[in-house]
Parts: structure tokens; C-alpha cells; sequence
């Protein structure tokens, strides 16, 4: 049985007083925290959209397709296309938008020497675990990313370097743009869990220690950006980190080296005079 005429009246008013409620205190919320939202879903559609492998599959599979490598290609149209949307199109987003100072978004060097000596710390501490989890075949088979890679270390070179794009733009969104966007409005436990999901989000699919991993280290990059007062910190560990696990994975498949003793350490260090 439909609903009555009075009913849907009712209905309708109450959506569109609901509605009026909203943008009542949308109105009156912070312009940085309404602006933040908005922007990061704006551009966060644009990458979905434009700056994923699908978009450079469906543009240029046709002629780039046969191409040796074209697996490479696709990882560096990805890596500079994430830099351009997440970290040059958001310096616009602060100056002309928001009307603020780069460095108010984590863009100065914050506080250096604590910055350094974390950074440092963090990759001492992740070094021995990287080496043991990189003997595990699903990491190998993983990383790094772009198999064609493996084989040539100009290649590797390149494909790391454009990878430093990748982590800065991605990087600057959450640890820099939204963290800090949000910082002074919601207090930092807030700004730290909000910039943590989607860091962990973008782990699914990967093997499962790393997807799990990924809560505590958004939380741990999130809470040494606003510490050190600035993302570019957050760049070098999770960069540094992932040229290591790439750069093991490759020695491990050039040398043909699966174990995590000494033996294989040495066979580590053989392989990259190879």
C-alpha cells in the first residue's frame, strides 16, 4: 500500500528541513575543513578517472601495447600523473583556495633534525623486517611493481626515480594537504585518524602483514608530520622503504636468493655486482 498524500508531505519536509539543517552548518563549519573534503574528493575523482593504468591502457594500448616496455610506461604515466593531480594541483588548491602559506600545509622543513633522526630510526627498525618478509613469494612476486625492471638497472634507476613523484604527491595529500588542513580545526588524534584510512584503504589487495601494517604506519607518518611540522619526512620513509623492498626483491630474483641467513645475505651483495 503507497503512502497517503499527508505522509509524503511530511516526508518531503522533513528531507528538505534536514537538508536546510546541513547547509545551515556547513555554512557556519570551518572554510579550511569544508574546503579540505571537497577538494581531496575532486581530485581524488580526476586520478580515478585520468591518472590511473586503466586511462593509459584504454589511450595508448593500441600503439604502445607491444612494446616491451610497456609495463614500465604504464608505472611512469601513473607515478606523474598522481604528482600532478595530488601535489600540484593541491599547491593551487592552498594558495588560490584556501589563501594560506605552504609551509601552514607541511610544505617547509618543519623541524629538521627531529625530522632526520625519526626518519633514520624508522628505517633502521624496518630494515631487518623488510629483509626477512622479502623471502616471503608473494612479496616477490609483487615487487617491484613493474617486472621489466628486474633485469636492467637503468631501467630500476628510472622507474624508482619516478617513483619519488608517486610518493610526494601521494604524500602531500594526506600527510600534508589533509592533515594539516584539518589539524587546526579538529585537533591532531582527528587529523591523524582521518589521513589513515585512506593510506590503509589503498593497501587492500596487498599481502596481508603489509595491509595490517599500513594502520600502524599512517598513524606513526601521520603523527611524525604533525610533529615535525612537515609531510616531506613522511616521503623519505615510505619511499626509502619501498626503493628497499624493490631493490631486495630484485637481488632476490637476479641471484636466485630465497633464504634470510648469512648465506643469503652474501648472495644478496653477489647479485648486485652482477
Amino acid at each position: 500500500m503507497g503512502k497517503t498524500g499527508p505522509q509524503r508531505n511530511d516526508e518531503e519536509r522533513s528531507i528538505r528541513s534536514a537538508l536546510r539543517s546541513f547547509l545551515a552548518e556547513a555554512r557556519s563549519a570551518p572554510r579550511d575543513v569544508v574546503l579540505v573534503f571537497l577538494v581531496t574528493a575532486v581530485v581524488g575523482i580526476l586520478s580515478a578517472r585520468f591518472g590511473s593504468k586503466r586511462f593509459f591502457f584504454e589511450q595508448w594500448y593500441d600503439v604502445l601495447g607491444r612494446d616491451p616496455l610497456y609495463d614500465l610506461y604504464q608505472y611512469v604515466y601513473w607515478f606523474s600523473s598522481e604528482f600532478f593531480l595530488y601535489f600540484v594541483l593541491l599547491l593551487l588548491a592552498v594558495r588560490f583556495l584556501h589563501r594560506a602559506r605552504l609551509r601552514d600545509f607541511g610544505l617547509g622543513a618543519g623541524d629538521w633534525r627531529f625530522g632526520l633522526k625519526i626518519s633514520l630510526l624508522f628505517y633502521a627498525i624496518m630494515l631487518p623486517v623488510l629483509w626477512i618478509v622479502s623471502a616471503s613469494p608473494a612479496f616477490q612476486e609483487v615487487y617491484p611493481h613493474a617486472r621489466v625492471v628486474r633485469g636492467d638497472w637503468t631501467l630500476f634507476v628510472i622507474y624508482e626515480l619516478c617513483f619519488i613523484l608517486y610518493f610526494i604527491g601521494w604524500e602531500f595529500i594526506w600527510r600534508g594537504y589533509v592533515l594539516f588542513g584539518l589539524l587546526r580545526h579538529t585537533g591532531a588524534v582527528v587529523a591523524v585518524l582521518v589521513q589513515m584510512l585512506p593510506f590503509v584503504i589503498m593497501h587492500f589487495g596487498k599481502p596481508l602483514p603489509e595491509t595490517f601494517g599500513a594502520i600502524a604506519a599512517g598513524i606513526a607518518l601521520g603523527a611524525l608530520s604533525v610533529r615535525a611540522r612537515s609531510f616531506w619526512y613522511a616521503v623519505l620513509i615510505h619511499w626509502s622503504v619501498m626503493l628497499t623492498i624493490d631493490l631486495i626483491s630484485t637481488l632476490r630474483f637476479r641471484g636466485g636468493v630465497d633464504g634470510i641467513g648469512p648465506e643469503a645475505l652474501f648472495d644478496i651483495f653477489a647479485a648486485l655486482l652482477r
